[in-house]
């Protein structure tokens, strides 16, 4: 029987045990235990979704402002969108998009009290 090098098993795969090459093989990715994106982002899309933009939705449909409604349709959808970036973990996406929704928010706003 031939021996396996230090490393690797009988298939040749590295041992994602041994302490020495746990940095090669976190090397595409974040390392074990720092990846916590996917809790931030289900808590962004449900508190964009369900809480803030819902709320503007019914309160300019209840008061017939149209544009309102869009404009809190469109953060509603760039909010889903910056969620979905993080957890694709792109960082500078999410903050584009959710800047934009906090604008597009920010509007529905405005036409909703004016």
């Amino acid at each position: 029987m031939m021996r396996e090098s230090i490393g690797q098993d009988e298939y040749g795969s590295a041992n994602p045990f041994d302490p020495d090459d746990l940095p090669n093989l976190n090397a595409i990715g974040p390392g074990i235990g720092n990846n916590d994106f996917e809790k931030y982002a289900v808590a962004v899309i449900i508190v964009f979704g369900a809480l803030i933009i819902g709320g503007l939705m019914a309160a300019s449909m209840t008061f017939g402002h149209r544009n309102g409604f869009l404009f809190a349709l469109g953060g509603a959808t760039s909010a889903w969108i910056s969620g979905n970036a993080l957890l694709l973990d792109r960082p500078r996406i999410y903050a584009l998009f959710v800047g934009i929704a906090a604008l597009m928010l920010i509007a529905s706003t405005i036409t909703l009290v004016t």
